[in-house]
């Protein structure tokens, strides 16, 4: 992904249906040449510019709203949101295609600057319960939350049309406007062929009772899984026991060994090892200075310890190389090298040309005394 956090792809299809603010790259600015078109078959993403562009956004999918400027009112359910071009996709009823069963959806392209909220249905005394919806916004200092990677805040309604009967002349309300909710998933209904939460429920496994059958610990329970493989492993040690099932312990067996924990976890332990390598060799340096000051016997131990991890990576390195099969196949290579090349002067070696009219034997040369 560019330093600017979009892809031309993404800055495209700037659509999205998440109401949460992950992060703040919507901000950053475009490049100038993804928002021409290339062709007449290309969408041309309508960017505004980034000092324009909304950072907290209040209304999100599943808020209803309705659009100013609209006589008739019509309140409508936000469906995505585009923080590129502050432009809001609002859910319109389903269409049947004619001739068929399926249903179109249609939406309604409009400007976030259009659209006022709504908080509810409030009664009025003459005039019955009415729709009120929010004319201007307020929010409190936005929050990271670790748990949910993901900025929260709440919202609140300061003025709103009509105005509630019970506000105060001069004094602003702040009415507490609830974020929407994400749709449950639907669940199907559970079939005969589907299994029962008791049978889940039920326990069809006992683990092994582990026991060692010599040794000053007899009969006591053994319960540390590395000796259990280390047993299993070697069925000639005296801890194995052919009357135990066998069993893996899968929590190590089948983990992973490249998950980011492990990787962390083995980083940690060779940098500890390095320091508490770096500490002995300074130690035993200083114990025996031999002539020299601390200062030079400390940065001859830094030397040491730099050459030792030097040859350690060598070493690690030819291991690695011999695990996979590559010193063997170096050595066959060589092999199948020099029988090629004895074949090759057996056959020279043994070469004879047949006699034919054009060739000439030579004849050694006579000196001239």
């Amino acid at each position: 992904m560019p330093a600017l956090g979009w892809t031309r792809m993404q800055v495209r299809d700037a659509f999205t249906s998440s109401p949460w603010t992950r992060d703040f790259r919507h901000l950053n600015a475009i490049p100038r040449p993804w928002t021409k078109r290339t062709s007449w078959y290309d969408h041309v993403p309508k960017i505004v510019k980034p000092h324009d562009r909304i950072k907290y956004w209040n209304i999100v999918p599943g808020d209803q709203v309705r659009l100013l400027g609209d006589r008739e009112g019509t309140i409508y359910q936000v469906n995505m949101i585009n923080r590129l071009a502050n432009r809001v996709l609002l859910r319109m009823e389903q269409d049947r295609m004619s001739g068929s069963d399926v249903e179109k959806l249609r939406s309604k392209n409009v400007p976030y600057s259009r659209c006022q909220l709504y908080i509810g249905r409030y009664e009025f005394p003459s005039e019955g319960a009415k729709p009120v919806f929010a004319k201007r916004l307020a929010t409190e200092k936005p929050g990271w939350v670790p748990q949910f990677r993901r900025y929260e805040w709440k919202r609140y309604a300061v003025a709103t049309d009509p105005v509630l009967p019970d506000a105060q002349p001069g004094e602003t309300q702040r009415i507490l406007v609830p974020w929407p909710k994400p749709d449950t998933r639907a669940r199907p209904e559970a079939t005969a062929t589907e299994t029962k939460p008791d049978a889940v429920l039920e326990v069809t496994y006992t683990p092994p009772v582990l026991q060692r059958t010599v040794g000053p610990d007899e009969g006591k329970l053994n319960l540390d899984e590395n000796e259990y493989i280390r047993a299993i492993s070697a069925p000639n040690s005296p801890d194995y026991n052919s009357a135990l099932p066998y069993e893996i312990f899968l929590t190590k067996e089948l983990s992973s060994p490249h998950s980011r924990a492990k990787k962390q976890a083995r980083w940690k332990a060779q940098e500890e090892r390095k320091r508490t390598l770096l500490k002995e060799i300074t130690n035993a340096e200083i114990k025996n200075l031999d002539g020299r000051t601390q200062r030079e016997a400390t940065a001859e131990a830094v030397w040491k310890w730099r050459h030792q991890l030097e040859e350690e990576r060598k070493a690690e390195i030819e291991r690695r190389r011999a695990n996979r099969g590559e010193i063997q196949n170096l050595e066959r290579k060589m092999a199948r090298k020099a029988r090629k090349e004895a074949k090759r002067k057996e056959k020279l070696r043994n070469l004879m040309l047949p006699d034919g009219p054009n060739q000439v034997v030579p004849q050694a040369e006579s000196r001239v005394s």
